[in-house]
This record gives C-alpha cells, structure tokens and sequence, in this order.
C-alpha cells in the first residue's frame, strides 16, 4: 500500500468528516498541509476535553481489585463507539459521494477502504479517549510499571477500537449490500438508526441492571464491586495479568477476534466496494404519497415538519448525541451514586429529582437536536414561506411544538432508564417526569431561538447545522461542564435533603429553579416571540401598502 496515495485519501475523506469546519478554515486562508492540520487539530483538542474531564473520574477507583466496574466502562464506551461509528461509517462511506473522483485515479479499493476507516477512528476516538486512560490506569494498578503499562493500554485501546469499528462497518456494508436497503433505502437506513440507537439503548439497560457477588472494596467510600460482563473480562485479565495464562489468552483472543474480522472485510466486502458504494450513490428511493384532502394549515404544516425529521441521516446523528452519550454519562455517574444511596430512594428526595428531571433535558438538548435545528431544515423553503401572506409567529410555533414534542419524547426515554436505575418510588418519577417537561421547554426555547439567530439555508451536509455557534468543541465543553456542576449540585442538594428538614428547604429550592425557569421562558417570550408579532405587523403594512400602490398604479394606468 502507497504511503503517498494513503496520505492523500486521508486528507481528503477529512474534509468531508467535517464540512462546515472546512469551510471556515478555508474563509482564514488556510489551504493545503495547513487546512489538514487545523482539522487534525480539532479532533486532537476534543480528544483532551474528553479524556481530562472525563478521565479524571476514573481515578476515583482501583479497577486492578474491580473486574466488574472495568468491564462496565468499557461496556459503556463501547456502546457509545458503535452507536457513534455506524452513523459515521455511514456518513463517510455512502453520503460523501466522492467515489466519482476516484474512478479515473490509481487507488486501490483497500486504499480508499484503509482511509475511510482511518478517519472514522479519527471522528470516534475523542468519545471513547477515556478507555485509553482506563486501560492504562488498571495496568498500572496491578503493579505493572508505567512505560508498559501505557504500552499495553494503547496496545488493548487500538485492538478494541479496530474491532468495534470492523464490527461496524460490518453492519453497514453488509445491510447496503441487500437488495432491500437498494429498493428502499430511506426506510432500511431509518431502520438503521433505529438499530444503533437501540443497541446503546438496551445495552445501558442491560449493563446497568447486572450485579455481582463480589465482597471486596473499591475506594475508601467502601463502593462494592459489580458483576462483570464477561465478553470483555479478557481485555481484563490481559492488562490486569498480561504475563499469566488468563492474559496471554486474553490477549490471544483479543488478536485472534481482530484478525478475523478484517479477514472476513478483505475477502467478502473488498473485491465490491466500488460497485457497492456506486449502487447506493445512484439508487433512487420511489416515495409514494398518499393526497388528503380537507386538512387544515396547522394540519399541512405538522405533516410537513415531520417529514423533514425524518431524514435517516440526520436522526442518525441526533439521536447518537442526544440519547446514546447523555446516557452513557448518566449511568457512568449515577449507578456509583446510586449505589451509595441504597437500593430505595426516600420520598424526602422529591425536590432532588426534580432538579434532576431539569438536569436531563439539560443533557439531551444542545446544538445537535432536532429542536435546535427544524427551522433550517427548511433550506431554501424558509425564504419561500416567508414571502407567503401568513403569520410567521404562528408558522414558527408549529414546528417549535414538534421539535419541542421530539425533544420530550427523548427525555422521557432516559427518564425512564433513570427510573429503572435508581428505582424510583411514584412520587419521585412523578418528580422527574415534571422536571425533565419543564426542563425541555426551556432548553427547547432557548435552542429554537438559536436556530433562528444562526438560521442557515444553504447547507448541503447536517454536519453543516451542528458545527454552528462554537461546533462541536463549544458543545462538548458546555456539555461536560454541565454535567460536573449538575452531578455536583444534585449530589450537594442529596446531602442537604437527607441532613436538614423537608420544609424549608424543598419548598425554596424548588421555588427558585421554578422562578429561573420562569425568567428564562418570559425573556425567550420577550426577545423572540414578541419581535415576530412585530415583524408580522411590519409585513401587514408593508402588504397593505404594496397592494394600494399596485392599485393605483393601475387605476393610473387605466385612466391615461
């Protein structure tokens, strides 16, 4: 394989990993060598958010003594992998459609393969960083020295990496193979997000809800071990013992899963990668609608904002930011402090899952959700619809009330995991469901009407969408940030509600995060939805007055 002509794949495909970012790089003059690592750079510095935030949780436990909690976290990160990896892998490989300029040049379908995968680890590795640290920190624990430690780990993180991700690609190339995905691609890759989405899904579930019998301690907060997965128990025994049987077998199986399943990619999906990636380019999706007729315009425009968040590309990636990651930070953070709190949580805790109820919608919305990005959905239609003689205020409100209806729905998917968690009593999943709605309608407010101050209409890829206002680095500090001062707040508010008297402490913390909330909904009401009442009454007068001068105009015209 060329160096030279990998290389020069590899730059290329990353530009298409981050469109938006590309442009902007290119509007400071920076072309070339210069453009590739400015893109390299901002991987590399979410890479470092990621992994000191995140990572510094970590050395909260002696994982050498903790089988069942290491398997957890790489369970949980692995989830976060393939659920971040088949929307990537998708993205790159299929809606890139950059294979027309590959036909004349002499590239290898290994070549173009080799690239693609390699920016896909590109895009997933600042998510699962941590790992690194993990694996790292359980050799050291066990008494290895640091300069092999950190050779296993990197060793151990490059092996499981490679695996999830041919895993992965597995799954899309083999789905886009059939000829039911090429007969009907927009609902199979629908099916396909749904799939991913589910996998992290249950599998959180799963991981969160296995126990173990395990009797020693893992810090001096005297937190018990957990029952251990056992599909990754040998990535375990081999950074915990690497020099004994167990690790040697570790490590051998480790290998042996790695090399077959880049055998089974070279062999059966290799010799076909051009015809494949050429059929899915051109396929076209026959799309039957059914004509309605009597509907209202409430009724014309929810099917049609529907209709736009269907797209599977960009649920895709909404529901791999908004469910998969808010959850795996939820279980990774909560099941310890669920732990410590016991088995039932008592009803004096009411106003704590409220505030925790806020802290979810706080986790699933951001730049990414569908709430924060319906009105540019619209593209070039927006400039159409507000040329129209209706009210843009109420045209608005319909598509705020379906982003805001989406944004609900998923945080009472994770509301519900969180119930599951911590086994919640009536009262406080009553509690968590009223503050995670009420926490939706702010966030969702607040994200709408960022929509509408970075409105874009000429955008050609959703990665476009998300990168605005900060990109992806902004968003995940911002989320990261959130979640250590929100963990931390609740876990403050736990200690105060088990110390000090229900009254008055409930009723004024609740009070106060009800009158924040308030604030925010009347100056979102103020600064956004009010100027649309008043720009629908500029645009009345403006019509009113257009529609008199064009009359006489024409009695002009008549009468000379």
């Amino acid at each position: 394989m060329s160096r030279k002509k990998l290389l020069a794949l590899l730059t290329t495909s990353l530009r298409f990993a981050n469109p938006q970012y590309t442009e902007q790089a290119r509007k400071k003059g920076k072309a070339g060598a210069k453009l590739t690592r400015s893109l390299v750079l901002q991987f590399v510095m979410l890479a470092a958010i990621f992994t000191v935030i995140y990572g510094g949780i970590l050395f909260m436990m002696d994982f050498s003594q903790m089988p069942g909690y290491f398997t957890m976290y790489v369970g949980l990160f692995s989830v976060l992998a393939m659920s971040q990896g088949i929307s990537v892998i998708y993205n790159i490989f299929f809606e890139s459609k950059d294979l027309s300029a590959y036909l004349p040049l002499p590239f290898r379908q290994s070549e173009i393969f080799t690239s693609k995968i390699l920016v896909v680890m590109l895009t997933v590795v600042p998510f699962v960083l941590p790992l690194l640290v993990l694996f790292g920190l359980t050799a050291w624990q066990s008494g290895i020295l640091i300069p092999f430690a950190v050779v296993l780990a990197l060793l151990g993180f490059v092996l499981l990496v490679g695996i999830l991700l041919f895993i992965c690609a597995l799954i899309v190339l083999g789905l886009t193979r059939t000829k039911l995905f090429q007969k009907h691609k927009k609902l199979m890759t629908t099916g396909l997000m749904f799939f991913s989405t589910g996998i992290a899904v249950v599998g959180v579930l799963v991981m969160q809800n296995s126990t173990g019998d395990v009797s020693h301690t893992a810090t001096d907060l005297g937190l018990l071990d957990r029952g251990s997965l056992l599909p990754f128990l040998p990535l375990y025994w081999s950074l915990n013992r690497p020099l004994t049987l167990q690790g040697l077998l570790g490590w051998g199986s480790l290998i042996a899963v790695f090399g077959l399943l880049a055998l089974i990619i070279k062999i059966f999906f290799l010799p076909r990668l051009y015809e494949q990636l050429t059929e899915i380019s051109t396929a076209q999706a026959i799309v039957t609608r059914k004509r309605k007729n009597g509907r209202t315009m409430n009724q014309l425009l929810r099917a049609y904002n529907l209709q736009l968040i269907k797209d599977p590309n960009l649920a895709m990636q909404v529901l791999s930011s908004s469910v998969v990651m808010p959850l795996v930070m939820l279980i990774s953070g909560g099941g310890a402090a669920g732990k410590l709190m016991g088995a039932q949580l008592p009803d004096k805790l009411v106003g704590v899952t409220f505030l925790a109820g806020l802290f979810l919608a706080f986790l699933s919305c951001n730049g990414t959700s569908f709430v924060g990005n319906i009105i540019s959905l619209d593209r070039e239609n927006y400039d159409f619809i507000s040329t129209l003689p209706i009210s843009k205020k109420a045209y608005l409100k319909q598509k705020f009330l379906i982003g805001f209806g989406v944004q609900a729905a998923i945080v009472l998917v994770m509301i519900l995991v969180a119930g599951v968690m911590f086994k919640l009593s009536p009262l406080l999943f009553i509690a968590v469901i009223i503050g995670g709605l009420l926490g939706s309608f702010v966030m969702s407010l607040l994200y709408f009407a960022r929509d509408h101050r970075l409105l874009l209409t000429n955008w050609t890829s959703v990665t476009q969408l998300f990168q605005r206002g900060g990109g992806t680095i902004l968003m995940m500090i911002t989320l990261f940030v959130g979640f250590l001062v929100g963990f931390a707040a609740i876990a403050a508010y736990a200690v105060a509600a088990f110390t000090l008297p229900f009254f008055p402490l409930n009723p004024i913390v609740i009070g106060a995060l009800l009158l924040i909330c308030l604030g925010i909904i009347f100056g979102v009401k103020r600064l956004f939805w009010d100027r649309l009442d008043t720009l629908d009454w500029q645009r009345r007068v403006s019509l009113t007055k257009t529609g008199r001068d064009q009359e006489k105009a024409s009695d002009k015209k008549y009468f000379h």
